[in-house]
């Protein structure tokens, strides 16, 4: 079953975060039926699900798995630890198309950080 947000994106992130842990989340990915599975550069494993809940707004929540990641790598848990545990981050994305061409851009929030998402349809 084909989901409206399938397709390839690119995904760009900007953090708060100032501590001594490498950031590598960005890259590509694609959503199949609502849903992507990737590795980043860092070897982390994120599994993230998309619901569109109206036409300017998607739910996003995405699963982080650290577990098999880079030795020096680590997540931040939502109460700002480290951690190499899973991580679940949820938040409401801003949904823009043009055309075919899709954006979704929004914040997620947990500890002390604020990283800000950008998906940019390819």
């Amino acid at each position: 079953m084909s989901h409206e947000l399938d397709g390839k994106y690119r995904v760009s992130s900007t953090t708060s975060y100032q501590g001594p842990i490498e950031k590598k989340s960005d890259g590509e990915t694609e959503i199949i039926n609502g849903q992507t599975h990737r590795i980043d550069d860092a070897g982390c494993t994120w599994t993230s699900t998309f619901e569109i809940i109206s036409d300017t707004e998607v739910k996003m929540s995405s699963t982080a798995d650290a577990t098999n990641a880079d030795v020096d790598f680590l997540l931040t848990a939502p109460d700002g630890t480290p951690t190499k545990g899973p991580v679940t981050y949820e938040t409401i994305l801003k949904l823009a198309r043009k055309g075919e061409r899709v954006q979704m851009s929004g914040q997620i929030e947990y500890g002390n950080d604020v990283v800000l998402l950008t998906m940019r349809s390819m």
